[in-house]
């Protein structure tokens, strides 16, 4: 198993999962196909979409992703980053609906650019 900065864990020859309610390690991958060895020496060879499909699968040691807090992260920023994502609200709302219909909801200053 290797883990690549901010990303998901991923399966290499070596890697410990977790299928099937079973402890498995990776011996193989070819294309599509991941080799597995169980605990009892017996082998299987599953398509990676059905193994990472399975509800209890999971790479054994690997870090869990952290999820993003509730309140959301706008509100996480510091106050000049967020003051600075404001001032481009309005460069925002002329690109989703154009120039004359963002003119007409904008509610911001009349010095606008």
């Amino acid at each position: 198993m290797t883990a690549r900065r901010n990303a998901r864990p991923s399966v290499k020859v070596g890697a410990q999962v977790r299928f099937r309610g079973v402890k498995w390690q990776v011996v193989a991958l070819s294309g599509q196909v991941i080799h597995l060895v169980g605990p009892d020496g017996g082998g299987e060879a599953v398509l990676a979409g059905y193994l990472f499909a399975d509800p209890g699968f999971s790479v054994i040691g690997a870090d869990v992703p952290q999820a993003a807090p509730q309140w959301g992260l706008f509100e996480t920023a510091p106050a000049a980053a967020r003051e600075k994502a404001l001032a481009w609200q309005r460069h925002v709302r002329e690109v989703e609906c154009g120039a004359e219909r963002a003119r007409q909801c904008w509610s911001g200053a009349d010095q606008y650019d």
